[in-house]
């Protein structure tokens, strides 16, 4: 794929192996609520689902789209924001700090764009979020109103000075692809997350968190020795 001087990258999915405990906390949930009518999917089925274009973030769209009514899901998001980070702890993939060590020193600047709240993605990524600038890391609540992740997009690559054609959204659902195609950034999809398979509507994925920066650097580090 082309070469990016600056890459964003979605956490959940992507750099947080977060959708296991997902699962679990609707689960937990719809029990705690007495919610008898709702039914969680297991993953390959959630995924399948969301490949398909269920909405599934921010997190309020999750508890509706496994079945919570509106009340429920609305109160589910607020003590989700309370606890989640506490309760059920996700880690980042194995491989993760090495990958962004290998994309930042071959110059890339790196950010996050994210529909999770700053809480979770700072408590999971640990020491990982160093590798991120500061000033480009855009959490659900960044912001006072809902934005949305092509804005961060444009925005980010503003603060950095990019062009969009030298910028790259990771992630790991069909609206993150629409993201960067709203923000004419390129996109790079992983098959190990939230919500697309492989061969999905002609996208360009890698299968494990190795081939996330391969993709990214293919030629490049080559380039740089000669």
């Amino acid at each position: 794929m082309p070469r990016s001087s600056a890459v964003f990258f979605d956490v959940d999915g992507v750099l947080i192996d977060s959708l296991p405990q997902h699962l679990r906390i609707c689960e937990d949930k719809a029990r705690e609520y007495g919610l008898t009518g709702v039914v969680v999917p297991g993953p390959a089925e959630f995924r399948r689902r969301v490949s398909q274009g269920m909405k599934v973030s921010p997190m309020l769209n999750l508890f509706l789209a496994v079945g919570f009514p509106q009340a429920a899901a609305e109160r589910a998001v607020r003590e989700y924001e309370q606890d989640f980070a506490i309760r059920y702890r996700p880690q980042p993939f194995p491989g993760i700090d090495p990958m962004l060590q290998r994309l930042r020193a071959n110059g890339i600047r790196l950010g996050l764009i994210t529909a999770n709240i700053r809480a979770n993605v700072d408590s999971a990524l640990g020491a990982a979020l160093d590798h991120f600038e500061p000033a480009c890391r855009f959490y659900f609540d960044s912001a006072t109103g809902p934005v949305s992740k092509s804005a961060y997009l444009r925005e980010g690559m503003r603060r950095l000075n990019v062009e969009p054609q030298r910028c790259t959204y990771v992630g790991d659902q069909p609206a993150d692809a629409r993201a960067a195609s709203e923000a004419r950034a390129h996109f790079l999809g992983v098959t190990f997350g939230w919500g697309l398979v492989d061969g999905q509507d002609g996208l360009v994925l890698v299968d494990n968190v190795e081939q996330i920066a391969d993709a990214l650097l293919e030629g490049r580090e080559h380039a740089s020795k000669d």
